[in-house]
């Protein structure tokens, strides 16, 4: 999948760049031929990465606690990755010059690729290691016809491999905790919230959600959820007699309130959600009534 968005093998020009923390500044850094080629390496590894995981491509899922690395991806107008298609559409960038005064500020460096057919490919990086060897200022030492000559000047160390390339239509996600890191996920999420529950609360007529909308902006998780939830193409299609079993199998308790909808109570709020976002549900193969089981991480099967 990914090899159809960019020709790794013929790579045609890079860019580097970085973005800052303070005020979110984005530019480029010269680089020299042997840098390029090393950033050159970098993307291979990356899709090498890519290649070397077992099982499909997953559409990211915001709800999902992805543990292990596995193949996962995103569109890129999707909403919760803005913040890597605007790194990807940077285009033209100052060059930062003094790179020194700014080491110690940046979040995450970019490396912007072109192949031979004008495609782009930007790979991102969070830039933990990077700044990791600063602080190593004489105590770094290179050899030099078998003599070790320490190194005076301040050093920047790149990684092995991107957190996620990003390409014209999608976004290609290695390492998803930092990535979610770079893309602001937590804030995208709470930004969004109430109106992801107030959608659900919309189309779901059996059920009344409009205890939890205005509180659940400070619950991550559940805002994770709501925003899971919400987007399901068959959320209309929820029915009352099959969530109400499966509610009282994992002991949420309703009560009908004005209007006939099922309001459930305040210590089974994060559970309901759970449960409309397929993360709970209930297994017995011994015929003794089974046990109930909740399901932070999971993998649809074909």
């Amino acid at each position: 999948m990914i090899d159809q968005n960019f020709d790794f093998h013929d790579v045609a020009s890079v860019n580097f760049g970085v973005s800052l923390r303070e005020h979110g500044d984005r530019y480029f850094i010269p680089t020299d031929a042997d840098t390029k080629e090393a950033l050159k390496a970098i993307l291979w590894a990356t899709r090498g990465a890519f290649d070397g995981m077992p099982g499909d491509w997953e559409l990211y899922d915001i709800s999902e606690d992805y543990g292990e690395r596995r193949r996962v991806y995103a569109a890129r107008d999707s909403e919760y990755m803005a913040e890597l298609s605007d790194v990807y559409d940077a285009g033209a960038l100052e060059d930062l010059t003094n790179v020194h005064d700014h080491a110690r500020d940046i979040e995450f460096y970019f490396a912007d690729f072109r192949d031979n057919h004008g495609r782009q490919a930007t790979g991102i990086r969070k830039a933990t290691k990077l700044k990791g060897t600063l602080s190593a200022r004489n105590r770094l030492v290179r050899l030099v016809d078998d003599t070790l000559i320490l190194v005076q000047d301040d050093v920047l160390n790149l990684d092995t491999e991107f957190d996620v390339i990003v390409t014209d239509q999608h976004v290609f996600i290695l390492n998803t905790r930092q990535v979610e890191q770079v893309a602001k996920i937590v804030t995208h999420v709470a930004a969004t919230a109430s109106a992801k529950l107030q959608l659900i609360h919309d189309t779901i007529p059996f059920l009344d959600l409009s205890r939890i909308v205005d509180k659940i902006g400070k619950h991550p998780r559940m805002a994770r959820n709501a925003a899971s939830v919400a987007s399901n193409p068959n959320l209309a299609n929820f029915q009352r007699p099959l969530i109400e079993a499966l509610a009282g199998r994992h002991g949420i308790k309703f009560k009908e309130i004005e209007g006939g909808r099922l309001q459930c109570r305040v210590a089974d709020e994060a559970k309901l959600l759970e449960l409309l976002d397929a993360r709970r549900y209930h297994l017995d193969l011994e015929g003794d009534g089974g046990d109930p089981y909740r399901a932070t991480a999971r993998q649809k099967v074909p």
